[in-house]
């Protein structure tokens, strides 16, 4: 993803992502907010990072009380 942006996180059900900016060192929650048409959101605070860094993430789905299973990862592009 293009360097100064927020990574916007859309899914079809309210979740909790859990992610992290340093390989999982630390990590930090984000509950998603319900936009009143079927869209969940979540806006991670990545602007800062720089090219080559990235997060890692993945979702705690509310509703179904379980974990995704899986992580993903986007990672910050060079200008």
């Amino acid at each position: 993803m293009p360097r100064g942006e927020s990574l916007r996180i859309a899914l079809l059900a309210p979740a909790m992502v859990h992610w992290s900016r340093n390989g999982w060192q630390t990590a930090e929650d984000t509950s998603t907010r319900d936009t009143g048409i079927g869209i969940h959101f979540a806006d991670l605070p990545t602007s800062e990072l720089y090219p080559g860094h990235g997060v890692v993430f993945t979702f705690y789905w509310q509703q179904a009380q379980r974990w995704e299973g899986a992580d993903f990862a986007v990672t910050i592009e060079a200008e």
